[in-house]
């Protein structure tokens, strides 16, 4: 799973949606949620809460405390996604708890920030049977007039558009929401339900978790909810293709040839201008051998998003598929400089490693 945690599942074919937004939680809820623990603000070194200082020093003075061996050290691990108080007792952080804990300092410290999020971050996987694809978080600050993006720069996650700032309230929901696909992956629906249930009451105008909610009433055996939800997806977000391709897959197993045909054609036109879809378009091409198509998916892929160095490992592994020597050596060539840039950018290790 990629280092951008605001997952998306999709099933290749648990409660009603009413019971799914059950767990309302309030602002002081979120508030709560985006409070650093007593004895963490007070680890903060001086430098940081100085007001006599520059803005930009004692934001560089939270991250040196956040991310160096002289502070609290961080490291990254994917999961489990945690709230602020048990990232800070455990040392580890994915970029969901990364930025709210950055966030919570910041502000404590006076520095007016909040969490941001970009939509088109390529970052994909597959886990018993679902394909997942996330959406990077990061912080943004409010310094000079004008607002600098403070990120971790995950080594394998890229965002092509600048991020864009989102709610207290959405920034908790994802927490949730990625809670909900841990629980689900560990085959836990009762947490997973309670989890997506929580973002849900936080963001109901979140398409993905609509997605999701509904993947987790699939598993639940209720695919009459799970359709409603997806549905509810499709109404804040025609064209998403999570929830796209759940339908389909939904109404082929139901028999109703004619719905899953009708969102087979949308899911179809909505791929086309989507890089991650055009990625796994590739990847199914590949693996059947028609190595012609995948180059097109490939390059389909890049034209949609330039900088992605895992389009370009593809789209040369395809070429040495297809004999084409030369151009897989330019496509891995790309790649690698690519890679390098991003391992220039990265600011905390793996947890257990020393990446």
């Amino acid at each position: 799973m990629s280092r951008a945690m605001a997952m998306l599942l999709l099933l290749a074919w648990a409660l009603p949606c009413h019971a799914v937004m059950a767990g309302s939680q309030s602002a002081q809820g979120v508030e709560a949620e985006l409070s650093a623990p007593p004895e963490l603000l007070a680890a903060l070194p001086a430098r940081a809460t100085d007001r006599h200082q520059p803005t930009m020093a004692r934001v560089q003075a939270i991250v040196d405390f956040m991310t160096g061996d002289d502070g609290l050290a961080l490291r990254y691990r994917e999961q489990p996604t945690s709230g602020i108080a048990e990232s800070y007792a455990r040392r580890e952080v994915n970029c969901v708890s990364f930025t709210l804990m950055f966030v919570a300092l910041a502000r404590a410290s006076g520095i007016r920030a909040h969490a941001q999020a970009s939509d088109d971050v390529l970052a994909a996987g597959m886990r018993d049977g679902m394909v997942y694809r996330v959406t990077h978080m990061d912080a943004g600050v409010e310094a000079d007039g004008k607002v600098v993006s403070v990120d971790v720069g995950w080594r394998d996650v890229l965002a092509e558009r600048e991020p864009h700032r989102i709610s207290d309230a959405r920034a908790v929901a994802l927490l949730h929401n990625n809670r909900a696909v841990e629980w689900l992956l560990q085959g836990d629906i009762a947490m997973a339900t309670t989890e997506i249930g929580r973002a849900l009451s936080l963001d109901p105008s979140n398409a993905t978790s609509w997605s999701n909610a509904g993947v987790i009433q699939a598993r639940n055996g209720d695919v009459d909810a799970a359709e409603r939800a997806y549905l509810q997806a499709l109404k804040l977000d025609r064209d998403h293709v999570g929830a796209l391709g759940n339908l389909v897959g939904l109404y082929r197993v139901r028999g109703d040839d004619a719905s899953a045909d009708a969102y087979e054609a949308h899911l179809e036109r909505a791929q086309g201008a989507d890089p991650f879809s055009q990625f796994l378009l590739a990847g199914r091409s590949a693996a059947s051998g028609a190595y012609v198509d995948a180059i097109a998916h490939y390059r389909r892929a890049i034209r949609l998003l330039p900088n992605e160095p895992v389009f370009f490992r593809g789209l040369a592994e395809a070429y040495r598929r297809s004999g084409d020597a030369i151009a897989a050596q330019r496509a891995d060539h790309r790649a690698e400089a690519l890679e390098a840039g991003m391992a220039e950018r990265r600011g905390i290790r793996d947890a257990g490693g020393s990446g």
